[in-house]
């Protein structure tokens, strides 16, 4: 069993948890240049690629079987595609590695046309069947959200931001 909890405050993540039952393993990252107080945890910082993987998310739990994220060249699916091919610490943070180093994210998310290597766009989907959709929990300033109106409401606020160049396919 597998589980991710994202906590936002106002339309930005703050903090995201990953638990693992098969490795018995949490991952904790929150938002910053370093964890600071939050012992163990990790940390990142607020960019794009980050954007993409919280709407990546909430369209998962708002459209479980829709295509969550797709963009061309600039957009928040292309960030957050070039992330997963890189793998930087904040990633590995988040989501952990398996035994042979690679970040646990490339376990749970499909993309079509990966690092763009033909024309056309890069599509992110979240693998259900190895991170259940029911499994994501989202928590937006301290409430723990079940209405799909207030994941609209999340992701439409994070779209209206600063690097809302991705084209969201299961937008609503």
């Amino acid at each position: 069993m597998r589980s991710a909890r994202l906590f936002f405050q106002g339309a930005e993540l703050i903090g995201l948890e990953y638990f693992d039952k098969s490795q018995s393993v949490t991952n904790y990252c929150v938002r910053g240049k370093s964890a600071g107080a939050y012992r163990g945890a990790g940390s990142f910082q607020w960019t794009s690629a980050v954007k993409a993987l919280c709407i990546m998310f909430l369209s998962s739990v708002e459209d479980p079987d829709g295509v969550h994220l797709s963009g061309s060249a600039g957009s928040l699916a292309a960030s957050l595609d070039y992330a997963i091919t890189k793998q930087p610490i904040w990633l590995t943070d988040m989501f952990g590695t398996d035994s042979d180093g690679v970040c646990t994210i490339r376990r749970f998310v499909f993309r079509t046309n990966s690092e763009r290597k033909r024309p056309g766009p890069v599509s992110l989907r979240v693998n259900s069947s190895y991170l259940p959709v029911g499994s994501i929990e989202i928590v937006a300033d301290g409430m723990v959200v079940q209405d799909r109106s207030e994941i609209v409401r999340l992701k439409k606020a994070l779209l209206e931001g600063d690097f809302a160049g991705g084209l969201l396919a299961a937008a609503a």
